[in-house]
């Protein structure tokens, strides 16, 4: 019986959200996903963002036609076309989710609509305006609400995209000039959990509902046991039997130790035996051989074995608790907050995605006895990835060698002073056609080292704008102190405005910043050029002189994200601290620094080392991890890398003797010139080869900034 009770016991608690906050009840609505758990105020989320463009791209579509002012008429604009891309993803997150969504607007909003319909001329712009601010004022406080306690992976992307487009939107119906803020209304608490669609249809709101293959909501009691044991996991079904075993062998352990216990041979003896007129006969006593054994069966073992067995049941409660709780947020989960921030890719793109991922599955085997095709094909793939890339490099090196060998007096007119102050010269030419890759047809994966229980499993986003064009310059302070046009090509800066050859470490701490909170850290990377236009620069030190040609392109976003560790929590960094990544002579020095990723908006999931050609609407990201695991003592090295190290690659642990400190990852993202005619900056004999990727970090944060940021990665928040 208590077998049975303890495996109940295990099943019902899989049906349950979150042991640590209470474990509501399976009856709130509240249901399992791949993603994570999905309750009532995610499902109403999806409601609201619907409901929102279902009046909002009409009216602003309206707006474009009917407003007096132009200002309200390019707003109108861009809120029909945004409204448009951000009712594709709530449609695209709420198929994955099994949610289904409404197909018109509530009541309240249809009577937003007809007044706005009613107004003409400048009360028709005024009108428009401030019904529109309010509204997106109501639904970004509970899209933040959200956002902030949904333990849904897919549900918080969605949330950071919407708050983004709805931020947005906010500032341009207020660059209008025609808000009135006294009019607004006190943000709203959180909405409560949807009402049934009963109840709902008498409001003419649509009420969220789950579709029929997303499970019904379960119940309490007999019923919500059931419910648990049909959609158990495997972990699950593994917890309940082997809880059953245990539990049932030691109560039959026990009841047969306890059925061997010596009895009386005869009857007990009465409270008060009848008198007999002759003493009753002794019985014969027993063999001393059973009597030894008789005394050894008298022992202490049943009882001691019996409190052994109530420890152990007071002891499997946690056990259970992490058999059947869903997993701590992955490192994936982390990695996906970084691309969340960045624009969503355009619905055409993801359906090509979507049309390549299932031609990869069908063309991957089925062996079941075999290891996961995708993860196998995923490993050689970046096996060969890497020899491929040896070998570009001992090519390109050795074809630059043979130029140079070759190269007549002529050709290289120079003087020697120019020679020796701004080497290679003579060697810069453009990339290769083989340098570049259709992004459908890369097959290196990405692949994250598993997190176990004590990971620190958060995200930080520092925010800290797009690069200033007035800040680039061609210096590398780090690499090259002093040295004006030290890098040979030019970089681009956010956070410290002390940027140049003269800047010193110190300077940092009191400089002016791009970033918020007060955070003078330097993050600078090499420009990316448009290679059919001709720049500025074109006659300059780092930039045409160096081989460097073509227009500068300003990223269209910028991610500076902060990762934890799988392995365990991280440390603060020291003010100060110097980090590279990449190595930017990787032609010469060959591919053992090279961490430079490339992929395209939509296809995050695999990388290159080449340039990627993305298909048209698809940004071109850079993606740039730095190392994280830090010797304990030195600010800097030699080579600004011994002092540093990046974590394990198969199990992300740091190497002995260092500490792990929260590691950075640059996004940055582009609009793509058509074909192949973009490159990177680099050294001039290095020529734009995409594996010389690299940047630059030093840490400027206040002390009190880095310890928020270790306790948001250490207690898997997403900031």
């Amino acid at each position: 019986m208590l077998a049975v009770i303890v495996t109940a016991a295990v099943f019902g608690s899989s049906g349950t959200e979150d042991a640590a906050a209470g474990r509501q009840a399976a009856g709130d609505g509240t249901r399992q996903t791949e993603f994570g758990p999905l309750t009532a105020a995610d499902v109403d989320l999806l409601v609201k963002v619907r409901q929102a463009g279902l009046w909002e791209t009409p009216t602003g579509q309206q707006m474009q036609q009917r407003a007096a002012n132009a200002v309200v008429q390019d707003v109108g604009g861009r809120l029909a076309a945004e409204h448009t891309e951000l009712d594709a993803i709530v449609r695209r997150t709420a198929d994955q989710l099994g949610v289904t969504l409404p197909s018109q607007p509530s009541a309240q909003q249809q009577a937003w609509m007809e007044e706005i319909s009613s107004r003409t001329g400048a009360d028709y712009d005024r009108t428009a305006v401030n019904l529109l601010r309010q509204a997106h004022g109501k639904v970004l406080p509970f899209i933040a609400e959200v956002r902030s306690g949904t333990r849904n992976e897919l549900v918080r992307g969605f949330a950071t995209t919407a708050a983004q487009f709805v931020t947005r939107h906010h500032e341009y119906l207020e660059s209008t000039g025609l808000v009135d803020f006294s009019a607004l209304p006190e943000p709203p608490a959180p909405a409560a959990a949807p009402v049934p669609a009963q109840a709902a249809a008498g409001t003419g709101g649509a009420a969220p509902v789950l579709t029929a293959t997303s499970g019904a909501a379960s119940g309490g009691g007999v019923a919500g046991v059931l419910a648990a044991v049909r959609d158990a996991s495997v972990s699950t079904w593994l917890a309940a039997v082997l809880a059953f075993v245990a539990v049932l062998g030691a109560g039959a352990l026990i009841d047969m130790l306890l059925r061997d216990r010596p009895r009386p041979a005869g009857p007990s003896p009465a409270a008060h035996p009848p008198p007999q007129p002759f003493p009753a006969p002794r019985p014969p006593a027993p063999p001393r051989a059973d009597r030894r054994r008789s005394a050894g069966r008298r022992g202490p073992a049943g009882p001691a074995l019996f409190g052994l067995l109530v420890v152990g049941v007071l002891a499997l409660p946690p056990q259970l608790e992490a058999a059947v709780l869903p997993p701590a947020p992955s490192m994936s989960a982390a990695v996906g907050a970084g691309f969340a921030a960045l624009d969503p890719a355009p619905e055409h793109v993801l359906a090509l995605v979507a049309e390549k991922n299932d031609a990869d599955e069908e063309d991957e085997p089925s062996d079941d006895g075999k290891e996961s095709a995708g993860r196998k094909a995923g490993e050689d793939d970046r096996g060969d990835a890497g020899e491929a890339l040896s070998r570009a490099l001992a090519e390109r090196e050795a074809d630059r060698a043979r130029g140079r060998a070759g190269a007549d007096d002529d050709t290289r007119d120079r003087s020697a002073d120019d020679a020796e102050e701004f080497p290679g010269r003579e060697d810069a030419g453009p990339p290769d056609l083989s340098d570049f890759a259709d992004i459908g047809e890369v097959r290196t994966l990405v692949s994250e080292p598993a997190p176990d229980a004590n990971a620190s499993t958060g995200s930080f986003i520092a925010e800290c704008g797009t690069p200033d064009p007035a800040m680039r310059n061609s210096d590398n302070w780090i690499a090259s102190p002093g040295k004006v046009n030290g890098a040979q090509h030019m970089h681009d800066y956010l956070g410290s405005t002390a940027t140049d050859a003269s800047t010193e470490a110190g300077d940092l701490l009191v400089s002016e910043t791009t970033c918020e909170l007060d955070n003078r850290s330097t993050f600078f990377w090499p420009v990316l050029r448009d290679t059919s236009r001709v720049g500025p620069d074109d006659n300059r030190d780092g930039g045409g002189l160096d081989g460097n040609v073509g227009e500068i392109l300003q990223p269209a976003q910028v991610v500076l994200q902060f990762l934890g560790n799988p392995t365990g929590p991280v440390s603060p960094m020291p003010q100060l601290l110097r980090v590279i990544t990449g190595d930017a002579k990787a032609v010469t020095n060959g591919p053992d620094n090279v961490h430079a990723q490339w992929t395209c908006r939509g296809f995050e999931d695999r990388v290159t080392t080449r340039y990627p050609l993305c298909p048209e609407g698809s940004r071109l990201l850079r993606v740039l991890d730095f190392p994280s695991c830090w010797d304990g003592e030195n600010l800097d090295s030699e080579d600004h890398r011994s002092h540093m190290a990046f974590a394990d690659e198969e199990t992300g642990a740091c190497p002995p003797d260092t500490v792990a400190v929260p590691q950075l990852r640059m996004i940055l993202a582009y609009d793509q010139p058509g074909g192949r005619n973009f490159a990177l900056d680099s050294f001039p004999d290095q020529q734009h080869h995409p594996a010389t990727d690299h940047g630059d970090f030093v840490n400027g944060m206040p002390d009190e900034l880095m310890d928020a940021v270790v306790e948001c990665l250490n207690k898997g928040l997403q900031c």
